[in-house]
């Protein structure tokens, strides 16, 4: 089904004229309120900035004009936990405008049908000063006459049980539509009727502690026939109770900033059902169960035949067991062809630790139920506790519902096994983008700064798309406190007395390769100002002398209060990150003409990494925190954290790369730190310890069963042991490959802001040849590199003009396009200068 966001066309093609991914991003804080009109310093908006700043303040102004009224139950005395409500009006057309613009949002989620078609799921999660809601073209779904608007509405809770406090807020529901040039057709209010939704439990116990969710009893005995139908009687449903028009309190409005979340339909690639009794081979046991119905690709499926629970023995409860092959996240649908009533328990696992969520209820015939909520897993189980004389199943399938991205980037190389890697990070990539970047799929489904910095990467090069990821950093950054600091996770609204300190340096850097990959000065504008002021704290704790940031012995290091006080105890992956952020934010205030915040925040970086190298090293340059600088034990941990903020100490920066992957020191335990891993030893030359480490730890990973990456594991652990229970299974932050492949390996990067320059710096190691396109702004950029004993040849297919960076050999002749090259020698490598487009290059080694 096809949704359309609608814009006001002129104005927008305006915009799109110029830029239209600037307009998209410049928009929704001016229209919500959280902005003035003007989104860049006085004395730097350029012509682009001035347009996008015009229609940003026009579409302010559209955007506040609703008339519609923000609505809920009547009944006050109403539990506001697990709260599932239905609310429905009709109203009757003369005619189907071409445009039917739904304005829509509810706290927390909603479903919405219209004449009992499902259209849309929403809205993003987000804070109510924050609050997100969509805009759906419902032409597509009306009719000439009377027509059924019908939501599903759910409602977590007021405040947050949950360990992170996500998910809080006040319930409401607001729907507006109009034909598209302003005239209302239809807006929610006292008119409308609202009921609790009678199949659900709102007693059912709470399913996860730390995202707060609940699990589901459905009861579709319970189920109001055509309640979401033109024409259906709706009088005894209470009348809604209007709460106010918008602008209210406690919510800011602001438009959905991404496409809506979708995805294909996938089925289990393997199915068997638990037998009451022992089988034989020579029994023909498809036939006897046609469980493989429900796994279609085996093969083994036979047409028209459905799958047939029966309780066959008293003390038996049937079950049947679906492997999907891989992660998968979204919604289950369970199509049941005949029933004569009984229960269905799903319980789903990332492996075969299971755990029971929802409880499915049958009525009587054919029926389709879908749980509400999200599942993500490989693994589900269909348990039939009370199973009537028999249950005939269609189908089971999942509709996904991630962001929606093609793969734009690609990498291939002589080594399966790396292909292998590469694909399975991108995937694990894509399961973690959801309405915002997550950490997880499953367990939390939770913004995390320090996520966010790598994931953004991750996902630019394995798709190409910024609008999620500016969305996820906005979203962050919208609780930034009055002082500068900004909470570790997100989006909502929460107190936490600890915190990962470092968390917060993340979310700038994330926003600072945003920059760098895009060159967008609208969408830096737009977060420059949190950006300013989170450095700015910076420098205010760096002046009160509480930073480096000390971890809270309480909590044995692993996290810090803002205001540390007496320095106890250091650790690198709190402190040193804050160094790379003000280097980092004073080089992209540099190439953006903010010349004094430059320099101060330069100033400040150079002082900060002083003090590193000066209190918090020790012999061979290695991190040695005080007080335990003569105990501390070297760990890969601290010394990656610190080659890629670039503070190794005096000493031998390859010894301090072969230190850290060396098998005296204590491995990392998280493939999070596997990307801090690879980027120091690429960044001091150690490329080809990078490719095997990348080799031993992800290719483990695979080996032991991994169809994503896991939130942690360690070369350490013993060969059997796969995820550990209460982790994840799926974890954005492990997906480093998909950016290393093609970012290191062979080698393509911005060397100017938005990929204007490219540099392409291949480091092979022992690959026969590599090949990757990474998208840009201007284009996809190509190369593939091939090796031998005595020559490295490329061939380069380039949207701008870049240089090509390879080691120094005086012993190697270069060429291009079959003319010599005068390569350049810069820091111990040949620099060679390639314009754009299509070119060949050997590098050949005399012999």
């Amino acid at each position: 089904m096809a949704h359309a966001d609608l814009r006001r066309q002129p104005r927008r093609c305006q915009v799109e004229q110029v830029d239209g991914a600037r307009a998209d991003d410049a928009r929704s804080d001016v229209r919500a309120g959280r902005a003035t009109p003007s989104l860049v310093q006085p004395g730097q908006a350029n012509q682009v900035e001035h347009v996008v700043n015009t229609c940003a303040a026009w579409l302010y102004r559209m955007s506040m004009d609703w008339n519609a009224q923000w609505i809920w139950h009547p009944d006050g005395g109403l539990s506001q936990t697990n709260l599932y409500l239905y609310a429905r009006r009709e109203l009757t057309l003369a005619s189907v405008p071409h445009v039917a613009r739904a304005r829509l949002t509810a706290c927390s989620l909603y479903r919405l049908f219209v004449n009992g078609q499902p259209v849309a799921r929403g809205p993003a999660p987000s804070e109510a000063s924050y609050q997100s809601f969509d805009v759906v073209d419902l032409a597509p779904f009306l009719r000439p006459g009377a027509n059924a608007i019908a939501l599903e509405v759910y409602h977590y809770f007021d405040v947050s049980p949950g360990i992170i406090g996500q998910n809080g807020g006040r319930g409401g529901i607001l729907f507006e539509l109009d034909d598209g040039d302003g005239r209302m057709l239809l807006g929610s209010d006292a008119g409308w009727r609202v009921i609790q939704a009678p199949p659900w439990d709102q007693r059912a116990a709470m399913n996860s502690t730390l995202f707060a969710d609940y699990k589901e009893t459905y009861d579709s005995r319970r189920e109001i026939p055509s309640w979401r139908e033109a024409g259906f009687d709706d009088r005894a449903w209470p009348e809604a109770r209007a709460l106010g028009r918008p602008p209210l309190a406690p919510w800011t409005l602001v438009e959905r900033e991404h496409p809506r979340l979708g995805g294909e339909t996938v089925t289990a690639v393997e199915a068997w059902v638990e037998s009451a009794s022992v089988t034989y081979a020579w029994r023909d046991d498809w036939e006897v169960y046609g469980e493989q119905r429900l796994a279609p690709s085996t093969g083994r499926a036979t047409p028209g035949k459905y799958v047939e629970v029966t309780r066959t023995h008293d003390d038996f409860v049937p079950a049947i067991l679906l492997d999907f092959g891989t992660l998968v996240t979204g919604y289950v649908e369970l199509r049941i062809h005949d029933s004569a009533g009984g229960v269905i328990d799903l319980s789903y696992g990332e492996d075969l630790r299971l755990v029971r969520v929802d409880r499915l209820i049958l009525g009587r015939g054919a029926q389709t139920l879908t749980p509400f909520g999200r599942r993500t897993f490989r693994y589900l189980k269909l348990h039939f506790p009370e199973a009537p004389p028999r249950i005939l199943i269609d189908a089971v399938e999942l509709h996904m519902a991630t962001y929606p991205v093609e793969a734009r980037g690609a990498f291939a190389c002589s080594d399966d096994t790396l292909n292998r890697i590469h694909a399975v990070a991108a995937y694990t990539m894509r399961l973690s983008m959801l309405d915002h970047f997550v950490d997880c799929p499953w367990r939390e489904r939770t913004i995390y700064g320090g996520d966010i910095y790598v994931e953004n990467l991750f996902a630019a090069y394995a798709f190409g798309d910024q609008r999620l990821s500016r969305h996820t950093v906005r979203a962050m950054f919208h609780l930034q406190h009055d002082d500068g600091q900004v909470p570790p996770y997100g989006p909502y609204r929460h107190d936490a007395a600890g915190f990962y300190p470092s968390w917060a340096a993340y979310t700038a850097l994330a926003a600072c390769d945003d920059y760098a990959l895009t060159a967008d000065a609208a969408a830096l504008a737009r977060v420059w100002p949190n950006i300013a002021k989170l450095c700015d704290w910076t420098l205010a704790e760096m002046e009160r002398n509480r930073l480096p940031l000390v971890g809270d012995p309480d909590n044995g290091g692993d996290y810090a209060t803002w205001s540390a006080g007496a320095k106890t105890r250091y650790a690198a992956w709190s402190t040193l990150p804050y160094a790379t952020m003000l280097r980092r934010a004073a080089e992209t205030a540099a190439s953006t003409g903010r010349r004094e915040e430059s320099a101060r925040w330069a100033a400040a970086g150079a002082r900060y990494a002083d003090a590193v190298r000066a209190h918090l090293t020790g012999d061979g340059g290695l991190f040695a925190p005080l007080p335990r600088a003569d105990t501390h034990r070297a760990n890969q941990h601290d010394i990656a954290i610190q080659g890629w903020a670039g503070l190794f100490g005096a000493g031998d920066e390859s010894a301090a790369c072969a230190a850290l992957v060396s098998s005296s020191v204590e491995p990392i335990e998280t493939p999070f730190l596997g990307f801090f891993v690879l980027e120091s030893l690429y960044a001091h030359g150690a490329g080809d310890d990078a490719l095997a480490f990348m080799r031993r730890y992800w290719g483990e990973m695979l080996r032991r069963g991994a169809t994503t990456f896991w939130e942690f594991f360690s070369l350490g652990w013993p060969a059997h042991v796969g995820f550990a229970r209460g982790t994840s299974a799926c974890h954005g932050w492990a997906a480093a490959p998909a950016y290393a492949l093609p970012a290191r390996v062979v080698g393509i990067r911005p060397d100017a802001p938005g990929f204007e320059r490219i540099v392409i710096e291949p480091q092979l190691g022992d690959l026969a040849w590599a090949e990757a396109t990474v998208p840009t702004p201007h284009g996809p950029a190509r190369a593939r590199w091939s090796a031998s004993d005595s020559s490295l040849r490329g061939e380069l297919d380039l949207p701008r003009p870049g240089r090509v960076v390879l080691r120094a050999d005086p012993a190697t002749r270069i060429a291009i396009d079959g003319a010599a090259a005068s390569p350049r020698a810069v820091d111990g490598r040949w620099s060679i200068d390639v314009p754009a487009g299509r070119h060949a290059l050997i590098a050949q080694r005399d012999r």
